[in-house]
């Protein structure tokens, strides 16, 4: 029977539904013969509607999950099989095409199987394969850069080693060891963004003093901050972070490091910290720690796209500095998984990226005890 919505018929929602969808639609009876397919499914397959019809399923699609299943079954798992796997489709010019998909099967009241349901996510399958297509050339391009300079110096001193000098000898080595130290931030960079959208990112998370965090991550990047003035603004009395302490470092050592990188000679970088309310929850306090640079600042219509995978901005201070645009997006992702929020406010000579996170409170770390 058909219902109505709003004066809209049901019927006519599911057929605009089946019509227009992006998504392949197949049905097919119990026995994987196909009765009606949609206009996105015509074109997966490469054929017409009616050279669709009647045809067995197991022609177009590797059924190998439920190719025994007949209409005689009388026990099946729906969750299971309606749960999206990637199959393997076949179309009209014999290519293979791997698509996530589902199986619906519609089950009569006496519980036999009547018909089947398959739904192939073509549009969800095509953006996956987009984003898998540019990660894997902005990877690939990130790594050419430092390979083509460990190849090209090395090859330099086999062919010519007689004719260096100690100086250009160790000048190339030099070059090398840097280029393979960036290769290893790479490589390091690319295993933490698979293991945070994995979840497989381990947290031992416990109370941690700020002071001593900032503190010796300013000690580690002493080198690289010689030409800037760094200042610690931060009171003794700041209560204790919740928080991971080798991912706060993490998070700690991407800021101020970025802040050195991305401002010029003799100027300043600062971290601050203070206590707040949390904006959405008056009753609980966190530590804001702020990380202040007076580099070139970042455009604002530039700032949705930062903290972003291979996010690289266009201006010639960026361009002169090595990076892979994967910084902020680790430090975003460790952030959240720290249960704080991250934000940057930016104006030219003035760039401020914003931390809170949690306060160890005595219940918290009781808590922790006790699960641990």
């Amino acid at each position: 029977m058909t219902t109505t919505t709003n004066n809209i018929s049901t019927d006519l929602i599911f057929s605009s539904l089946w019509n227009l969808s992006p998504d392949a639609f197949i049905l097919t009876n119990a026995n994987l013969e196909i009765i009606d397919v949609n206009e996105s499914g015509n074109r997966l397959f490469g054929h017409s509607r009616q050279e669709l019809i009647g045809k067995n399923l197991n022609n177009y699609i590797v059924l190998k999950d439920f190719a025994q299943i007949t209409q005689n079954q009388k026990t099946i798992d729906e969750a299971q099989l309606s749960l999206p796997v990637i199959r393997t489709f076949f179309n009209n010019k014999g290519s293979d095409i791997p698509i996530l998909s589902s199986i619906y099967p519609i089950i009569t009241d006496t519980e036999s199987i009547q018909a089947f349901l398959i739904i192939a996510y073509v549009a969800q399958t095509n953006s996956v394969q987009q984003a898998q297509t540019e990660f894997v050339s902005t990877v690939s391009h990130e790594l050419r850069t430092p390979l083509t300079s460990i190849k090209g110096f090395a090859d330099t001193i086999l062919r010519a080693q007689s004719k260096l000098d100690a100086s250009q000898l160790r000048r190339y080595v030099g070059i090398i060891k840097d280029q393979a130290d960036r290769l290893t931030r790479l490589v390091e960079n690319l295993l933490a963004v698979s293991r945070l959208e994995s979840k497989k990112m381990q947290l031992a998370i416990r109370a941690i003093d700020l002071n001593d965090a900032v503190r010796r991550v300013c000690q580690n990047l002493a080198v690289k901050s010689l030409n800037h003035n760094i200042v610690i603004n931060i009171p003794s009395h700041i209560p204790q972070v919740f928080a991971d302490a080798d991912r706060l470092e993490q998070i700690l050592t991407n800021l101020i490091d970025n802040a050195i990188k991305y401002s010029p000679a003799k100027t300043t970088v600062t971290i601050t910290a203070s206590e707040i309310k949390d904006k959405n929850n008056p009753k609980v306090n966190l530590v804001q720690i702020n990380v202040q640079d007076q580099g070139v600042g970042i455009d604002e219509k530039h700032l949705p796209q930062i903290f972003t995978k291979f996010s690289r901005l266009d201006n010639p201070l960026v361009r002169q500095t090595e990076g892979t645009g994967l910084g902020l997006y680790i430090t975003r992702s460790l952030v959240l998984s720290l249960g704080g929020q991250i934000y940057v406010n930016s104006k030219e000579g003035n760039t401020t990226f914003t931390v809170e996170l949690p306060i160890a409170t005595l219940e918290q770390q009781a808590a922790r005890g006790r699960d641990h």
